[in-house]
Order: C-alpha cells, then sequence, then structure tokens
C-alpha cells in the first residue's frame, strides 16, 4: 500500500510536467519565424492572410516560395517594419496572425484566374538555372538579393526594374526580380529555371513583363 501511495503523486507530477512541456513547445511552434524554404500549415495561413490583405502571393500552397517572399517584402514595407522577407514576431503582429485566427482566401477575379496589373514593358527572355555551367565563376553562390536560384528567381538591370520587384512574366509566371548578370542589361532579363534542360528549352524570347509592384 505504501508503493502504491508514493507510486500516486509520483505519476501525478510526471504527468503534469509532461503538459507543460507540451505546452511549451507548442507555444515555441507557434512562435518560430517563418522564411524563404519554411513549409506547412502556418505558411498557408500566412499566405491566406497576405492574400486578404491585398498583398497577392499566389495559391495558399504552405511552400514560402518567391512569390511570399516577394509580398512580404512589400507588406513590411507598407508597414514600416524591417524589411528583411522574415516574418518573425514583429511582421506576424501587424498580419494579425495567432494560433485561433485563420485567413480566407480572395481570388483577384470572378472567375478565378488572375488579374495582373501594373506598368507592362516588352523585353527579351533568356533562361538559366543554378547549374555550373550556368553559373561559372560562381556555383554555388545564391542570387544578388541571397535568395536561393531556382523557378521564380529573375535576373534584370536594375535601372530598368528595381531589385525585389514582384514580375508576372508572359509564359513563365511570377517571379522576383532578385539577380543581375553582366549580359543582362536593358530590356532584357533572364528567367531562372528548375533544371538546365528546362533553361535550354525555353531558349530566348520575346516576352511582356509586367511589374506588379
Amino acid at each position: 500500500m505504501k508503493r502504491i501511495k508514493l507510486i500516486i503523486p509520483v505519476l501525478m507530477l510526471s504527468l503534469f510536467f509532461t503538459g507543460l512541456f507540451l505546452v511549451q513547445s507548442d507555444k515555441a511552434m507557434a512562435s518560430a519565424n517563418l522564411y524563404w524554404g519554411s513549409q506547412g500549415n502556418e505558411v498557408v495561413t500566412l499566405q491566406q492572410t497576405l492574400n486578404t490583405q491585398g498583398y497577392w502571393c499566389g495559391e495558399a500552397d504552405g511552400i514560402f516560395g518567391p512569390k511570399t517572399y516577394a509580398a512580404v517584402i512589400k507588406f513590411q514595407r507598407a508597414k514600416g517594419l524591417d524589411v528583411d522577407g522574415i516574418v518573425g514576431p514583429n511582421t506576424k503582429a501587424a498580419l494579425g496572425l495567432n494560433d485561433n485566427k485563420t485567413a480566407t482566401t480572395i481570388t483577384p477575379s470572378r472567375d478565378g484566374s488572375s488579374i495582373y496589373r501594373g506598368r507592362t514593358l516588352t523585353m527579351t527572355a533568356t533562361a538559366y538555372c543554378s547549374c555550373y555551367q550556368c553559373n561559372y565563376p560562381y556555383y554555388g553562390a545564391p542570387s544578388y538579393l541571397g535568395l536561393p536560384l531556382g523557378k521564380g528567381i529573375i535576373a534584370v538591370d536594375p535601372k530598368v526594374i528595381p531589385m525585389g520587384s514582384r514580375l508576372y512574366v508572359e509564359g513563365y509566371g511570377e517571379g522576383i526580380a532578385a539577380d543581375q548578370g553582366g549580359a543582362i542589361k536593358g530590356n532584357r532579363l533572364d528567367l531562372c529555371f528548375a533544371s538546365h534542360q528546362q533553361a535550354l528549352n525555353y531558349g530566348i524570347k520575346t516576352v511582356k513583363v509586367t511589374i506588379l509592384d
């Protein structure tokens, strides 16, 4: 009987501290920063919230990529926050994000298709990827803005298109002006693809480019 009496309080204390640990873990996860490469439900909520507040980042797919990054940058600039593309406590507070709040995705047109408004340029587009052949002698380096090279990264002439601008390129989709190149001057831009073969297949095209922000 004495052993049973001793075991019960020990079990109760163990359950108490286990519950406390889980609560603290949940709080820590909820307060974690979101940044390029983050994935999951928190990113979905972030994307939905950005879309709802007019900072369109495309479909809420739960992947923090170039569209979400560009929308976060635009939001931070508009709200006078540190412009770093990281969704930390201050940016979350400004967005009104919390554990119990979800947002509703909005569509920019009645039929669900995207409407792209902004200054439109006719430009010559080439293609590249993150491989050695495309990036020598800077193989392994990130884009000019420090973002990983991949689909959605676009090299521009900053005298024509400001760095960090969100773009819509005809036949390519949305991306962010996050890179530069020695041959990218004037009305030229270089579109990053996921593979070298995709870049080769794209070739050289004349496209319409809309500067979204």
